[in-house]
């Protein structure tokens, strides 16, 4: 059993010549009650299939086996719960920009859950 949570800030990239958004994501990693704060990630968002599609680098120097179940889980998330959609078609846009608003995805079980951080 592992205990992981990564919390994701902010997610900032523009577009590319190839039609495709590159940047970063800043996000916090707990894991055994160790927090790293604001962690830079490379992340590429274009479209695979005609849907939105977010690639993003694992975190250097902090083991994460659960990585690939957040990237998952954070596709979901950002492109089928909140609609997000870098280019629209009434205009262009050169940024994307995603701030996250009080989450944060627990990857502790089997399967990953996303959760809202309680109000104090």
């Amino acid at each position: 059993m592992s205990y992981l949570k990564i919390y994701p800030k902010r997610i900032i990239a523009t577009l590319n010549n190839e039609a495709c958004f590159e940047g970063v994501l800043i996000l916090s990693i707990e894991q055994y009650g160790l927090l790293t704060n604001d962690k830079k990630c490379d992340v590429k968002i274009a479209q695979d299939r005609g849907m939105w599609q977010i690639w993003v680098q694992p975190v250097s120097g902090v083991e994460t086996p659960q990585y690939k179940q957040f990237v998952e889980s954070l596709n979901h998330y950002l492109f089928t719960v909140l609609k997000a959609t870098p280019l629209s078609n009434d205009k262009e846009q050169l940024l994307f920009e995603v701030f996250f608003d009080s989450i944060y995805f627990d990857l502790s079980g089997q399967e990953p859950v996303m959760l809202k951080i309680p109000s104090e």
